[in-house]
């Protein structure tokens, strides 16, 4: 490698290395009441993570953002300006032609390639909802605590897009010891996950409980239920007291987006609690809004938790309920189901901690034209000495390869390498999705009276990769008859 392109890589890392030590922004594990740092509870950083560090780093970091799709579309934008910008410099200082015509035909190739950079945009988009990464989790030292998640969705719910099995590993993964299925409306299927556990047909752990998500005046999580009834078309009222028959728990679900009826109502209702955090912390609602709701559970004696809310998109975990649980380990499935639930039932919030995973400071929503400034250089303060490690060594393995495959054709002329590299990862990127596509067509088959999403996201992403792939071979195409034209003039 030339001199200047190891100063580009050894300045590159540098300021990597500067914003890590001088703006360390520590990874950790927050109660979400008091934004502190919470004893006994860790990090787990996993080492594919640490290995693949810049192909993976910034994509999980993006899925952990208060608006993860807008601000990864925003630095869509933001990519193709600047490409726009390096392709009109590079062909205006070659000077080999008018200024004018320099510049249309920079604007022509950058037109041309817009869709292949689109389409693989998509295609990593896709990548972070739809595949498991190898994502930062929680490590719980704790004696005594025991993890849940009140809210998560299976491919039985209308957007739940993760079989029950995969749910539980997902859960797994994350390091809870238990969570609720809460399907949009119904908990037959669910019922029948929880008997598949206890007759050793599911995993033993984590352990699998019953809940809904009731859609009345405002969404509400059903938990702890043990018979099969129908919520569809009955008051909120009589959902709660149906809930409660089973000794249930009801808490109001993600009421901060929308405040539909007030505090009060529900209250009034006899509900359980409600949820501070949905996804993620609380910073991504008005603070207003979170301190209404937390000064309401603290006079009436509520409970408040955290939500995942999964539905099957993303790797990453935002947030955790740690139930002070004595004896866990020494207990059969019933009595950790009844334990968890006792603590649900009695309101007691010395019992419960929210746990947020924070790692970066919110920035103004207003602002989010600026998110990729932001992202980039939160992320930047996050990483530890192995990380920047690894982009050191990726940095340097991506320059052979330019230098050895994509810097010169045989006749000894600079060819296009970032387009060549661009061609063969919209293929790989089309097919991803093409087939990805295919595989959630054929398993919306067997879901019709469940879920619509299945169907809905495998239609488009055959559209959309076919048309990548499609786009590109007529690209081809165009370009080999172009060339024998030019041959024949020749």
């Amino acid at each position: 490698m030339s001199k200047k392109n190891n100063l580009i890589i050894v300045a590159i890392i540098a300021v990597f290395a500067l914003i890590s030590v001088l703006f360390h922004y520590p990874v950790q594990i927050i109660d979400a009441l008091s934004s502190e740092t919470v004893p006994g509870f860790g990090l787990r950083i996993t080492v594919w993570r640490v290995i693949f560090e810049p192909f993976l780093g910034i994509l999980l970091f993006y899925l952990r953002a208060d608006q993860p799709i807008l601000e990864f579309v925003m630095l869509l934008i933001w990519v193709l300006v600047f490409y726009l910008l390096i392709t009109v410099t590079f062909r205006v200082l070659r000077k080999d032609n008018g200024l004018g015509k320099m510049v249309l035909k920079s604007l022509w190739m950058w037109l041309k390639n817009v869709p292949l950079i689109v389409s693989l945009w998509l295609g990593l988009l896709v990548l972070i909802i739809f595949i498991a990464l190898p994502a930062n989790t929680i490590q719980n030292d704790r004696e005594n605590a025991v993890l849940i998640n009140t809210h998560s969705h299976s491919e039985y719910s209308h957007d739940g897009i993760i079989s029950q099995k995969r749910l539980q590993k997902w859960h797994g993964k994350h390091n809870f010891d238990a969570f609720f299925i809460t399907d949009h409306n119904h908990h037959e299927k669910t019922m029948e996950a929880v008997q598949a556990q206890r007759d050793g047909n599911f995993p033993s752990e984590p352990l699998i409980i019953c809940g809904e998500e009731f859609s009345g005046s405002n969404h509400m999580t059903l938990l702890g239920l043990k018979r099969n009834f129908i919520t569809r078309g009955l008051t909120d009222l009589q959902v709660i007291d149906s809930t409660h028959y089973d000794n249930g728990i009801v808490i109001v679900a993600h009421w901060f987006d929308g405040e539909r009826e007030s505090l009060p109502f529900f209250i009034d209702l006899d509900v359980d609690g409600f949820e501070i955090a949905n996804q993620g912390p609380e910073s991504v609602y008005d603070k207003r809004i979170f301190n209404s709701i937390v000064d309401a559970c603290t006079a009436n004696g509520l409970i408040m938790n955290g939500a995942v809310d999964y539905h099957g998109y993303g790797s990453t975990c935002f947030t955790w309920n740690a139930l002070d649980i004595p004896g866990w380990n020494d207990m059969d499935m019933d009595q950790k189901q009844e334990s968890i639930l006792n603590v649900l039932r009695q309101r007691d919030m010395s019992k419960i901690t929210v746990l947020i995973y924070d790692d970066r400071k919110a920035f103004n929503p207003e602002l989010v034209y600026l998110s990729p400034v932001f992202s980039i250089i939160n992320y930047l303060r996050t990483l530890n000495f192995f990380q920047i490690l690894s982009w050191f060594i990726w940095l340097i393995i991506i320059q052979i390869i330019r230098l050895r495959f994509f810097n010169r054709n045989r006749s000894g002329q600079a060819n296009s390498s970032s387009l060549q590299l661009i061609e063969m990862l919209t293929i790989l990127s089309g097919l991803f999705m093409l087939i990805l596509g295919l595989i959630l067509i054929n398993r919306s088959s067997s879901l019709t009276d469940y879920n619509d999403i299945y169907l809905e996201y495998g239609t488009a992403l055959c559209w959309i990769g076919g048309g990548a792939l499609t786009y590109l071979v007529i690209l081809v195409v165009l370009k080999k008859r172009l060339r024998r034209l030019k041959s024949t003039h020749a």
